[in-house]
């Protein structure tokens, strides 16, 4: 099959996914017009179905992005962007092939995001890796910066981050403790035994903002979330396909339903360990039930005294009607090409993006 149809393939079932299934959002960003051809040069494409665009209406406030490889003659990079629903499981937001993951094309991709899919939503949390051109993109763009929004790293990447400038596995695991850990006060345990060990090794996160990269400092925005996991996920998924073309103590007469002291007895050297449950806050100072949106054991323990049910502390996403809610749309099937509409446009591959010559010209009939 000849470059040129390929493309031309590409616009025409990029073009059939609105028509088959209403409310699907497909964008395309060209680089220029040859006018010898009157075709455009291949730029951006994204896309985002419209069934996950409503269904991200009943999931929690948090997205992932990622970026991986197209095994193809080009050089071509997907960026994915998914979600999670209150049974863990996966949703798929959106989609984009970009010539390379730069400032320039994650600015675009997220505009694309904001406009068609968090549109206008707040509170929203943005988890990806630190890559230069992102970080950028999220500080100019409106969603995930303060007030309406976050940014968080995944500690994932900064555990091999921090791995490849330090070089030790047993550093690499405290690192991933640390970042894990929800209560303040075991953060700072760890980190103390971080820099007991290597003093360059904490240096190096101690220079990271915490509330990027830590549970403990994170406030409950990533909803328990760590990784980018759920974008990699859907890459995972798409593997195989990837290689086909573009296509907070008060007594107890003085207690609120506010502010509430929980004493929880422990096994350990560390003995008894008061947290400060704030009902109206929904919030506990272990820190789960700020990030898991679920009442922790100190939690129910003050909801059993004041006879408040715990399930109704419970976040929205959990419920049985939002996860339901997040799946009621369904999917059309594309049709064959024979009932695909001609294009109002057609596209040539962008020559300055060289061919991979890896030997991923297989996939290629």
């Amino acid at each position: 099959m000849a470059r040129g149809e390929l493309c031309s393939k590409a616009t025409c079932i990029f073009g059939s996914y609105p028509k088959i299934n209403p409310g699907t959002i497909v964008e395309w960003k060209h680089k220029g017009f040859q006018a010898s051809t009157g075709k455009y040069v291949m730029g951006y494409v994204f896309w985002a179905f419209k069934p996950c665009i409503d269904g991200f209406q009943f999931c929690r406030n948090v997205i992932s992005v990622d970026g991986t490889h197209l095994y193809t003659k080009y050089k071509y990079k997907l960026l994915i962007a998914a979600a999670m629903d209150g049974n863990q499981q996966v949703l798929p937001l959106a989609f984009a092939v970009v010539d390379e993951e730069t400032y320039p094309s994650w600015k675009w991709f997220l505009q694309q995001l904001s406009r068609h899919v968090i549109r206008g939503r707040r509170g929203m949390c943005l988890i990806s890796d630190r890559h230069g051109g992102l970080i950028k993109a999220v500080r100019e763009g409106p969603d995930f910066v303060s007030p309406h929004g976050v940014h968080r790293y995944c500690l994932r990447h900064v555990c091999s981050n921090f791995n490849s400038t330090i070089k030790n596995v047993v550093l690499k695991d405290l690192c991933w403790q640390a970042g894990s850990e929800y209560q303040l006060r075991k953060f700072n345990r760890i980190m103390d035994e971080i820099k007991k060990q290597d003093v360059k090794a904490f240096a190096y996160l101690d220079a990271i903002n915490k509330e990027k990269w830590t549970a403990s400092h994170d406030g409950g925005w990533r909803c328990g979330i760590l990784t980018t996991n759920m974008s990699e996920c859907i890459n995972g998924v798409l593997k195989g396909a990837r290689r086909l073309p573009l296509l907070s103590t008060r007594s107890r007469n003085t207690v609120t339903l506010n502010s509430a002291s929980v004493v929880t007895r422990r096994q350990g050297r560390h003995g008894m360990n008061t947290h400060v449950v704030k009902i109206a806050n929904r919030e506990c100072s272990c820190g789960k039930w700020n990030q898991f949106g679920i009442p922790c054991s100190h939690a129910q323990k003050v909801c059993g005294a004041y006879n408040i049910s715990a399930a109704s502390m419970v976040k929205d996403y959990y419920d049985v009607m939002a996860y339901n809610n997040t799946y009621s749309k369904h999917f059309e099937p594309v049709q064959s090409e024979d009932y695909w509409d001609d294009p109002n446009f057609q596209l040539v591959h962008d020559p300055t993006i060289h061919l991979d010559e890896s030997g991923s010209d297989k996939n290629f009939p």
